[in-house]
């Protein structure tokens, strides 16, 4: 919905709180601010969105709460009115500027858009590593991302598959807990790496070393 021009403040709130002026001509002493000067800095990489990044958005003209928005594997997020916009490579700040933005051309005489950082995704810390030995083509880790749901089959598949001699029905799974202890469990994946019976499939978790056994009669 519309609202009159007035030359109050643009303001984007973020966790570090970057402030942006817009048509604030009576608040500077009649000297607007430069968006020129506002948005031509190579921001650091460390501050700009990545995909996992959970953010807060608020519309203050329209009186409703904050809502929170992820940005999803593609780098993008859905935000009211606009539908989906890609934020990859962007700040806060450059992100919120362009919201604005588009707000101000189609629907707002002069938008106040808040937007937050809540939680940034470490693409470091997300990474993870499952162990594979035993019947398998490659001996080795397979990398994981720790945000997304593992399962032994998965990594099994992901790492070339099983050898002839594989034993489908005697995967070994060992974890090691927080107290050092180390825990076994075995699983039965035939269903799962033969008939794709996902629903089967066993979760395991970064630092888990899976060990696939052989048949009993390998011919």
């Amino acid at each position: 919905m519309p609202f009159p021009r007035d030359n109050s403040l643009f303001r984007i709130s973020l966790a570090s709180t970057f402030v942006v002026f817009a048509g604030g001509s009576a608040a500077l002493g009649n000297t607007p601010a430069s968006p020129a000067a506002t948005l031509s800095i190579n921001p650091p990489a460390a501050n700009l969105l990545h995909p996992g990044d959970r953010l807060t958005f608020q519309i203050v003209e329209d009186g409703d709460p904050p809502i929170e928005r992820t940005v999803n594997r593609e780098g993008m997020i859905d935000l009211p009115y606009l539908g989906e916009m890609a934020v990859t490579g962007l700040t806060e700040k450059t992100l919120a500027a362009r919201v604005k933005a588009e707000l101000d051309e189609n629907l707002y005489n002069s938008a106040t858009v808040r937007i937050s950082l809540q939680d940034r995704t470490d693409k470091a810390t997300n990474r993870g590593r499952i162990f594979i030995s035993g019947q398998v083509p490659h001996v080795g880790t397979v990398e994981i991302d720790k945000t997304e749901a593992n399962t032994a089959g998965k990594v099994i598949l992901a790492n070339g598959g099983l050898s002839d001699f594989a034993d489908t029905r005697k995967i070994k799974i060992f974890r090691t807990t927080a107290s050092g202890e180390i825990k076994t469990q075995i699983v039965d994946l035939r269903e799962v790496l033969d008939k794709g019976r996902l629903e089967l499939d066993v979760p395991v978790f970064d630092g888990d070393l899976v060990v696939v056994g052989s048949k009993l009669i390998n011919w």
